[in-house]
């Protein structure tokens, strides 16, 4: 990204930047995020741009589209340039147009001198996403993102087989430990490793044969539990069966198709955390801004404890009782608001077992006067950290 910027300096698009450069500062802001940029960028194009490919074909352009943050101070220019994927790089252009790279350090400490960012007591929340891909799939390519979970599949099933990825162990881990509320799931202390595993897979294989497809889990469940199965295969015969045999075939030839198939009927997710960017939410929302949103929401709320609840049963987990998954939307609390439930910490969501909207306030003040927007949040980060102790809270409680 450098290279394109010196190309930019060393030819005649040079002009070019110099005068975007100075439409910038005619805005007053020392601080524009993307979408502040790009209206620049086409407001110039508009005015100064003779050359149709200046917006679209040029090297400013691509520089222009691959710029996320602009901070202008009184002698230099700092762009903050995504090139890829997880990747971000920071260069200072000065007034005479030579070009710095800078450090991330040095990027934070400019926010915070020219006041974008504020933090309090020296607590500063920090985000380390790239530690994720030092073990998992890397996203390169824009196209594939939106489609997570099959990239990720793919990346899993190549690695099944790779003595020395662990992604065997992984798996055989997350059979053996899977647990709701404490009791065992899946698997238990008589499979002890991936090959008595594949051995008694076929045992059972044969075993569920022998019953009728809609045989209830109920009958053959103490059988199974005998070769080191616990409940979460299925609850009939029929179902069991399926899901085994798509880990045998995991066991004897990993295919990402398969593997996406296989967690697909596993009952998991227990408890589910959903956030809202919102500063206040809640179910008397009528006249609120965000009412559309905050409907939607509690919506999928609604159907995704459904489907939570259905899916434990399709696994067999009805013979340990109730099962009670347990959802919590994540939001700010609002002191002073015409709405009585949004100074409530705790509010159960209407029509289901046990979902809540939990409202945590902001550290600096204890309460949030009003709603914020995601544009303004970063005085509120130290509510992450309230967030995580009473999520904790909550979550140890059914």
């Amino acid at each position: 990204m450098s290279n394109l910027i010196q190309n930019i300096v060393a030819n005649h698009e040079k002009n070019n930047l110099c005068e975007f450069a100075n439409l910038l500062r005619q805005s007053q802001k020392h601080y524009l995020l993307r979408d502040d940029i790009l209206t620049v960028f086409y407001q110039y194009c508009s005015i100064y741009g003779a050359d149709k490919n200046l917006s679209h074909n040029s090297d400013l352009s691509k520089l222009i589209y691959s710029t996320q943050e602009i901070i202008l101070d009184k002698e230099s220019l700092y762009l903050v340039i995504r090139p890829q994927i997880a990747t971000q790089q920071a260069y200072r252009l000065r007034s005479n147009m030579t070009l710095e790279s800078i450090s991330v350090e040095e990027l934070f400490s400019l926010r915070h001198k020219l006041g974008v960012i504020d933090s309090q007591n020296g607590e500063v929340l920090e985000i380390n996403y790239q530690s994720f891909y030092d073990y998992s799939s890397s996203l390169s390519d824009s196209k594939k993102v939106g489609h997570g979970v099959d990239s990720l599949s793919r990346y899993l099933s190549s690695k099944l087989f790779d003595d020395h990825s662990g992604s065997w162990e992984d798996l055989f881990n997350f059979l053996r430990q899977h647990q709701y509320n404490g009791q065992q799931l899946l698997i238990n202390e008589r499979i002890k490793n991936k090959s008595q595993l594949s051995e008694k897979v076929k045992r059972v294989l044969d075993l569920l044969e022998k019953y009728p497809p809609h045989t209830s889990y109920e009958n053959f469940r103490f059988e199974l539990r005998s070769f080191g199965f616990e409940p979460g295969w299925g609850n009939t015969a029929c179902r069991a069966r399926k899901t085994l045999l798509l880990l045998e075939q995991l066991i004897d030839s990993a295919d990402s198709q398969v593997l996406s198939d296989f967690l697909s009927r596993i009952p998991m997710g227990f408890k589910v955390l959903v956030t809202s960017p919102h500063g206040c939410f809640g179910q008397e929302n009528l006249g609120q801004p965000d009412a559309d949103q905050a409907v939607y929401i509690l919506d999928r709320v609604k159907e995704l404890e459904k489907q939570i609840q259905e899916n434990a049963k399709l696994g067999g987990l009805d013979v340990l009782g109730n099962i009670k998954p347990k959802i919590i939307v994540l939001t700010g609390l609002t002191a002073n608001s015409e709405d009585a439930n949004y100074n409530q910490r705790l509010e159960k969501i209407d029509d289901t077992n046990n979902c809540w909207i939990l409202r945590v306030p902001g550290r600096e003040k204890r309460s949030v006067v009003k709603e914020i927007s995601p544009f303004d949040i970063s005085p509120y980060l130290n509510f992450t950290t309230d967030s995580e102790r009473e999520l904790l809270a909550e979550f140890q409680r059914n």
